[in-house]
């Protein structure tokens, strides 16, 4: 399968990804739709990006475009696919560390959604990611949200609350092409699972009320009014 140049939306744009029952049987053909990645195919199947990638023999860093098709295999196939690529059974793709460009290693989770030791939050795409102490706190404060505001509180795409280091790093380069702000790779509070961005002002206004309660509040060093972090 052909490689392609990356689409990604900012961070504060609603991304759509792929949505498969947890017991699909064989491989799905899934086209790709805009703002999605290889990584937010494989998460939305609980799926790594290296098993995805392996099975339709792409690397992980892989990027795709619109209207192109990837196949999502069921679990037997993926691990198949792992397996003939030469992954160890016991590699899931869940590597906790990346090595930045100047050798260091940093730590986070680089390819899936899934992280270990990682709490979900829900939202209009599924599940998403925090840390569990981030997680609980931003559950607790989203049910405030609703029963005090009526606004219910949520990321704004797939890649607004835990991401890994190779989707930081991805969002970067695009800064660097002229896209919107992100961190160095290594850096964001994102792979830590501490930080969400928000879909709307509104949410951001109904944080600004409650979430010191909870741990969640407005970094101002960061001229984006949709960034917030758990500060415990």
């Amino acid at each position: 399968m052909r490689g392609a140049k990356l689409l990604i939306g900012g961070s504060a744009a609603s991304l759509a990804v792929l949505v498969l029952p947890a017991g699909a049987q064989g491989a799905v053909a899934h086209t790709v739709e805009p703002g999605e990645t290889l990584w937010s195919i494989a998460a939305a199947s609980n799926l790594t990006t290296r098993t995805v990638a392996a099975y339709n023999g792409l690397s992980e860093d892989a990027s795709v475009v619109t209207g192109e098709t990837i196949e999502v295999p069921s679990e037997a196939e993926g691990a198949a696919a792992l397996a003939s690529a030469g992954v160890e059974p016991a590699d899931t793709g869940t590597d906790t560390t990346a090595t930045t460009s100047s050798g260091s290693t940093v730590a986070g989770e680089a390819n899936s959604l899934s992280a270990p030791g990682m709490a979900h939050i829900p939202s209009p795409w599924g599940q998403l990611h925090l840390a569990p102490e981030a997680a609980a706190a931003w559950n607790a404060m989203r049910e405030e949200a609703l029963a005090t505001y009526g606004v219910d509180l949520h990321p704004a795409g797939t890649l607004s609350a835990f991401r890994g280091y190779s989707e930081q790093a991805q969002l970067y380069d695009e800064y660097l092409d002229g896209g919107p702000l992100a961190a160095v790779p290594g850096t964001s509070a994102h792979e830590s699972g501490t930080a969400v961005d928000l879909a709307t002002e509104e949410m951001r206004s109904v944080v600004d009320a409650i979430g010191g309660a909870y741990g969640w509040a407005k970094v101002e060093s960061f001229d984006e009014w949709w960034h917030i972090n758990y500060v415990g």
